[in-house]
C-alpha cells in the first residue's frame, strides 16, 4: 500500500544506505528480571512489540526504489507474524559489558535491505544463563527514524511491557518536516556567502576563499577502506551527572556543549598538533520547530544539524579553555539554530541527485569526511515501573560510522539518570585503537574535573 513521497530530508538517509556510506542507528534499554526465564517472558516480550507496532505504524513503512521518485510503502501486517526478533544468550559474567558492547557494534555495522518483504528494523534480546539482566536492543534504518525515535519506540514498548495505555500515532499525520516547518529566510549576509561558496564560485576559488583546514585523522585515507565502525564508550553516573547539569547551568552552557568540549581537548590532547581546528556537527531535534509542534514520541525523521567552528591554540594547560570552549560552543549552535538551520531544511527540496551530491562530498572533503566529529545527544529518558518482575536500569544510543560526516560520531544518550556516551569511528581511520581509548578515557576524566573547575 502506498504511503507518501520520500521527503528530501529522508532522502539524505535513503542515499547513505544506497551507497554504504551508513548502515543503521539503534537504542538500547538493559533491564533488571528477577527470576529471569526465557519461556515465561518470550511471548510477553512479543505481546509488547507487537501492540508497539499498532501504537506506531510508521513501524510498517518500507521503501520502493523502483519508481522515477523513492516512495514509502507500508507492509501488510502479516510480514509481521514472525517478528524481526533474535535472541542471544550471555554466556559469562551477567553484570559485564562486553558481550552487549560486542552485539551493539555488530549490529551498526550491519544495514537494511530496501525490499516489500522485511521491516527497517530489527530486535535482539539478549537474555542471562544465568542471572537477572536483560539487553533488548531496537536498530533501525535511518531512513526510517532518527535517534530520538529509538526512545520513543522504548518509551511505547516500556507502557506495553506494563500492560499500560500507550499513545496511538497515525500515518495520517505522518508528514514531511519541510511541510511542518514554516519558512523562514536566513540573513542576507549568510545566504550571500553560501550563494557564493556552493553555486557561483568555481572549484579553485572555493577551495582559496572557503579553505578546509578542520582536524580528520591523522591517516590519509585513499576512499576504497572498507565501512566498519568501532566503538569504544562510557558512563557518567547519576550523582555526578547531577553536579554536572548544576556547574552548566552556572557557568550558561549545556551538557551537549560540555561533551563536545571534553571531545576536542582530549583529541587535541592525544592526536594533535599544534593550534587544531576543528568543525563540529551537532543533531538539532527539529520537532519543537514544527508547526504544529510533534512530540518527541513520534517516529519519524526529525532532525538537522548545527555546524560550530573552534580554534584551539597550543597550550600547556589545555583544561583552562573547558569552560570557555563549552559557552564559545552553546553560542555558536543557537546562534546557528536561530539563523540557518529552518532555513537550510527548505532548501534540501532542491537537490537533484542525492547520490551524486553525497559521492561529490566524499571526494571533495577532507579525508572524504565534512566535519571533524558528529554529535547527537538524545537527551534525558526516564523509564519507571511498579511491576516488581522488571525494571529498567540504563540505556543507550548508537550508530554506524557516517563515511560523509564526522571522524568521529558521538552518541549520548540519559536513560533513568546514567550518561552513556559512545564513540563511534571508521576501523581504518586510526592505527592504534589504545589511542582512542585514551581518548576517550580523557573525555570523561575532563568532564568529571571540569565539575570542580
Amino acid at each position: 500500500m502506498d504511503h507518501r513521497k520520500v521527503a528530501p530530508m529522508e532522502m539524505y538517509s535513503v542515499a547513505r544506505h544506497q551507497l554504504e556510506f551508513y548502515k543503521s542507528v539503534l537504542c538500547y534499554l538493559r533491564f533488571h528480571m528477577p527470576s529471569f526465564s526465557l519461556s515465561q517472558w518470550q511471548t510477553r516480550i512479543e505481546q509488547a512489540i507487537r501492540s508497539t507496532i499498532t501504537s506506531h505504524p510508521r513501524l510498517r513503512l518500507q521503501v520502493d526504489l523502483a519508481r522515477k521518485e523513492p516512495f514509502y510503502i507500508v507492509l501488510p501486517m502479516d510480514v509481521f507474524d514472525v517478528l524481526p526478533l533474535r535472541i542471544l544468550e550471555r554466556t559469562h559474567d551477567d553484570e559485564d559489558r562486553e558481550f552487549l558492547e560486542n552485539v551493539v557494534s555488530d549490529e551498526c555495522n550491519t544495514g537494511f535491505p530496501f525490499n516489500s518483504t522485511s521491516p527497517l528494523w530489527r530486535v535482539v534480546l539478549i537474555v542471562p544463563s544465568h542471572g537477572n539482566t536483560v539487553d533488548l536492543i531496537w536498530t533501525f534504518s535511518h531512513a526510517l527514524a532518527d535517534g530520538i525515535s529509538g526512545m520513543a519506540f522504548f518509551t511505547s514498548f516500556v507502557r506495553c511491557l506494563a500492560e499500560k495505555p500507550t499513545v496511538a500515532f497515525s500515518l495520517d499525520n505522518d508528514q514531511p518536516t519541510h511541510e511542518l516547518i514554516p519558512y523562514k529566510l536566513p540573513p542576507l549576509s549568510s545566504l550571500i556567502m553560501k550563494i557564493m561558496e556552493n553555486l557561483i564560485l568555481p572549484g579553485f576559488l572555493k577551495q582559496y576563499l572557503f579553505p578546509q583546514t578542520f582536524w580528520a585523522g591523522n591517516i590519509q585515507l585513499t576512499g576504497d577502506e572498507r565501512n566498519r565502525t568501532q566503538q569504544v564508550s562510557f558512563q557518567i553516573p547519576g550523582d555526578l551527572l547531577d553536579s554536572l547539569h548544576k556547574k552548566c547551568r552556572s557557568k550558561q552552557t549545556t551538557v551537549h556543549a560540555a561533551l563536545l568540549a571534553s571531545f576536542i581537548l582530549a583529541v587535541t590532547d592525544v592526536f594533535g598538533k599544534k593550534n587544531m581546528e576543528f568543525s563540529c556537527g551537532s543533531a538539532v531535534n527539529m520537532r519543537r520547530f514544527c508547526q504544529p509542534v510533534v512530540s518527541n514520541e513520534q517516529l519519524g525523521i526529525f532532525v538537522s544539524g548545527a555546524h560550530s567552528y573552534h580554534y584551539i591554540p597550543y597550550d600547556e594547560h589545555l583544561f583552562d579553555l573547558f569552560w570557555p570552549l563549552a559557552c564559545q560552543i552553546k553560542e555558536q549552535i543557537t546562534q546557528e539554530i536561530e539563523n540557518v538551520i529552518i532555513p537550510f531544511v527548505h532548501t534540501l527540496k532542491f537537490v537533484s541527485d542525492w547520490k551524486e551530491m553525497l559521492i561529490k562530498h566524499r571526494k571533495t572533503s577532507l579525508n572524504g569526511y565534512r566535519s571533524s566529529v558528529e554529535i547527537s545527544n538524545l537527551l534525558r529518558w526516564t523509564f519507571e515501573t511498579t511491576d516488581p518482575t522488571w525494571k529498567v536500569l540504563s540505556g543507550g544510543f548508537a550508530q554506524s560510522a557516517n563515511l560523509v560526516g564526522g571522524t568521529f560520531v558521538i552518541s549520548a544518550v540519559t536513560v533513568n539518570d546514567i550518561l552513556e556516551v559512545i564513540v563511534g569511528f571508521q576501523e581504518h581511520t586510526f592505527n592504534d585503537v589504545d589511542q582512542v581509548k585514551l581518548m576517550k578515557n580523557r573525555m570523561k576524566t575532563t568532564l568529571v574535573d571540569a565539575i570542580s573547575l
